[in-house]
């Protein structure tokens, strides 16, 4: 099979755009020269739909637009779908004058109609028409989903349409184990004709169903009955048991490989921050801007009342102070203050004895004299005590104004070196959080506005779900082999009465046969599967060691790659130590190794089919970007690419000889930041020109970064 053209009617950002690829067999190498949001992996999602429909869809087309995200409502709200795809198969046949080749051509147009309600839609179901091409018109055929399956079977689509981000599919540990294998191994089992024999033993197990059955009426024995119904019914049992275990391997694969799509979504949006968290950061910020502004106001009303404070007084006032100080310091010398004398005076007076050891004794009469005396004093001291009082209390209350008695870090230059410190580190400390809370809102504004808790509730059903089915998966696993060990048993059981009956003979021979020919059919599919797989896996070793440059004699890293029994791809470094292809190979490496697997799948199984492949030589430069250019080249029947500008960069040589077709894409959305010429096409499409890799036109011609630079520097 081969593409031969495409066309696309507002399919997203194709509205109206028409692809013609190379099917020459000597230069089979159409490339179409896109960059980056020009509609590449559109194109690629665009093929898929027309040939298998919403199931090759992301996500299987639940929630995937696919009209133009800026359509115009006024030219009406039903936005008509449309993709058509024409391709040609060649049949070769044997006659008695040697091979003969029948070629014919077909084309499958699907369509669809999306009805916009406001920011919603809805998506009736597709309509698929096919018609082979004649002479004469277009003759149809239905169904037309069994001629497709026919000549690109569902199983192989990420074979013959790779998606460059999705590349590493068969690798990837973004998906399970058991999903990768799923993988390698249904590519493997459909190109190698794997299918055609399981397809066979389901009809030898049907036909020994059939003898099972015949078996009561035909001998009569009531045991030999109730043995066959049991294995009649165990089989229908074991059918419907299979067809649950397929259902649940499928329905596991697609939420594993959903889990991997909502991861890298989630992947994306983290790229520039998790909007729920840097909410939370802002409101931590935002919070510890008011408490810094609360320390702020505390701060400057302590600088305040810096200016009412004792020690401005004091630190001000020293100079005059101190006359007085040393005046009071004097008084308090001589004891005339504080002023004690009329307490101790009129204790003495309560006894009978003086402090010098005279007699106070009223009854004598020195002692009478001497008391009169102490009262005469106590008298006139209570004449001068006012004045005496305000002297003593002023001295005790001016001791907080006497400089030499305050520690120096109370002093007001002190305290006032401290307040603007403080005021200061915190203005400081506020302009930082304020920078912070800024920058946190920046960082917010340039985040996409996806639902990453959403995203991850999702994420965690669809894991759920996932796990559901794995689980469902080994129970029915576990129910199957106890109703095959129980139908052996049977078996066994059945064949003795067959034997010791006459009539039984003809029946056991025919179950015979059929347990012969399931046998056959057996060794084959376990021939092939041995003999072919380890010939896919031989190829892809030479082809992958080819692409990236790897001589296992000049002491490589890289010494070996290939698919085990499991359907595992492994690869193996010095010593045959093995090498985890998802984080011990680059990225170069791990796009050589999955295109390696494709190529060698294709060439070992004879099919003739277009590799249609977007961006395959990202994350390559050098010799391993030509050097896979080169081989993708010589191994594939049909190869279309989709290359940027600086994946054909150094590959230009190889392109001029190589290639059949090349087309050149461009978004007039890019201008004028990208692009040089204004294309006067304001919606949101993709326009074609006949440009090569050497050649732009006034549509095609794109700035340089450092053109760029420099407008937007002035």
């Amino acid at each position: 099979m081969k593409l031969i053209r495409a066309e696309f009617e507002n399919f997203r950002l194709l509205r109206h755009l028409k692809l013609d690829l190379s099917t020459d067999e000597h230069k089979k190498l159409t490339v179409i020269r896109a960059e980056n949001e020009t509609g590449k992996t559109t194109i690629l999602n665009a093929l898929q739909w027309a040939l298998y429909g919403d199931d090759a869809l992301p996500g299987k087309g639940q929630d995937f637009r696919l009209h133009p995200i800026d359509w115009d409502i006024s030219e009406g709200r039903r936005v008509a779908i449309s993709v058509q795809v024409e391709f040609e198969t060649t049949t070769v046949r044997k006659s008695p004058k040697g091979l003969i080749e029948t070629t014919r051509q077909y084309r499958i147009i699907r369509t669809a109609n999306e009805t916009l309600e406001g920011i919603k839609w809805d998506r009736g179901p597709s309509t698929v028409r096919l018609y082979h091409l004649t002479d004469t018109g277009s003759v149809p055929i239905d169904p037309p989903e069994a001629a497709i399956n026919d000549e690109l079977p569902p199983e192989l689509r990420e074979v013959f349409f790779t998606d460059g981000d999705r590349a590493l599919s068969f690798i990837e540990a973004s998906v399970s184990l058991s999903t990768k294998r799923e993988r390698v191994q249904k590519a493997i089992r459909s190109l190698l004709g794997l299918g055609v024999i399981e397809e066979a033993r389901r009809h030898v197990k049907k036909a020994a169903s059939d003898v099972n059955k015949a078996a009561k009426g035909a001998v009569g024995d009531s045991k030999l009955t109730e043995i066959t119904t049991k294995v009649d019914q165990i089989d229908k049992d074991a059918a419907e048991l299979e067809g649950k275990i397929n259902d649940a391997k499928d329905q596991f694969r697609n939420f594993d490989e959903m889990l991997a799509d909502i991861q890298k979504k989630i992947d994306v949006a983290l790229v520039k921050g998790d909007r729920e968290k840097l909410k939370k950061d802002i409101e931590q910020a935002e919070k510890q801007l008011r408490q810094v502004d609360n320390q702020i106001g505390t701060a400057t009303k302590d600088h305040s009342d810096l200016f009412r404070s004792l020690s401005l007084g004091r630190d001000l006032l020293g100079p005059v102070l101190e006359k007085g100080l040393t005046k009071l310091s004097e008084l308090e010398q001589q004891g005339r203050i504080p002023n004690t004398t009329i307490p101790v005076l009129e204790d003495r007076l309560k006894g009978s004895q003086c402090i010098c050891g005279e007699s106070l004794d009223p009854n004598d009469a020195d002692g009478q004299r001497r008391r009169e005396h102490i009262q005469h004093l106590v008298d006139a001291s209570r004449k001068a005590d006012e004045l005496q009082s305000r002297i003593t209390d002023l001295y005790y209350g001016s001791r907080t104004l006497q400089a030499d008695v305050v520690p120096a870090d109370e002093r007001w230059l002190a305290e006032y070196g401290k307040v603007v410190v403080r005021r200061d580190e915190l203005s400081l400390l506020r302009a930082d959080q304020g920078k912070k809370l800024k920058a946190l809102e920046a960082q917010l504004d340039e985040i996409p506005d996806t639902d990453i808790q959403g995203l991850r509730d999702t994420k965690r059903k669809y894991t759920e779900q996932r796990d559901r089915f794995n689980s469902d998966r080994s129970r029915y696993e576990t129910q199957l082999e106890g109703l095959r060990r129980e139908r052996e048993a049977l078996i066994a059981q059945r064949d003795n009465i067959l034997r010791e009956q006459k009539k039984g003979a003809r029946i056991l021979a025919e179950l015979t046969v059929t347990q012969d020919v399931e046998s056959v059919l057996t060794r084959a599919y376990d021939r092939i599967t041995n003999e072919e797989l380890r010939k896919v896996s031989d190829l892809m070793n030479s082809i992958f060691l080819e692409m990236i440059g790897a001589d296992p004699d000049q002491g490589a890293i890289i010494r070996k790659a290939e698919i085990s029994k499991e359907f595992d791809i492994l690869v193996y470094g010095p010593n045959d130590r093995a090498l985890n292809p998802d984080r011990d190979l680059n990225g170069a490496s791990r796009r050589a190794l999955t295109l390696a697997f494709i190529l060698a799948l294709t060439k070992v199984s004879d099919v003739v089919a277009p590799n249609v492949i977007d961006t395959p030589l990202g994350m390559m430069s050098g010799y391993v970007k030509r050097s896979v250019l080169r081989t993708a080249i010589r191994e594939s029947s049909q190869l279309v690419l989709f290359l940027t500008r600086s994946e054909i960069a150094d590959c230009e040589e190889i392109l001029d000889t190589e290639a059949g077709r090349i087309i050149t894409l461009t978004n007039p959305a890019h201008y004028p930041r990208m692009l040089v010429n204004d294309p006067h096409v304001r919606e949101r499409t993709v326009l074609r020109c006949e440009c090569d890799h050497r050649h732009e036109c006034k549509q095609c011609q794109r700035r340089l970064d450092a053109a760029v630079e420099l407008e937007m520097a002035s």
